[in-house]
């Protein structure tokens, strides 16, 4: 036999007993170390409660405590945004109608242009354009 296998039954007579036989832990081991916390100050060193602790239990007080400066933060940036997708529109919407107003006076002139060459240069009757 293998020198291994035939030192493992040795081994578990080399266990020593107070593995085998587990004895119970004393007392003193399983007492708590729980402290209590300080005792309460004399009435003359406490503080007057405070007016505001009221609040403290108010749940819209205590969801705007909490989310308020995010949703100041989001409500800003959308004003923002709409402000300047507005004047952007704006912006937009004069220069179609700049345009428009040119493209009509490029017309008028050309037609104006057409109605005096039409009728000559050197009439000079002082009438102007209004005809007859």
């Amino acid at each position: 036999m293998p020198p291994l296998l035939t030192a493992l039954p040795r081994l578990s007579f080399r266990l020593p007993t107070r593995l085998l036989n587990p004895t119970p832990l004393p007392l003193h081991h399983l007492q708590s170390t729980y402290q209590p916390p300080d005792p309460p100050l004399s009435q003359q060193q406490q503080q007057p409660p405070d007016t505001n602790s009221n609040n403290n239990n108010n749940p819209h007080g205590n969801f705007y405590k909490t989310f308020g400066r995010p949703l100041a933060k989001t409500f800003l940036i959308a004003v923002a945004t709409y402000q300047l997708l507005y004047i952007s529109w704006l912006k937009l919407e004069s220069m179609e109608v700049k345009r428009d107003k040119e493209g009509e006076m490029r017309a008028l002139r050309g037609e104006l242009e057409g109605l005096t060459a039409g009728t000559g240069t050197g009439t000079g009757n002082g009438k102007g354009l209004s005809g007859s």
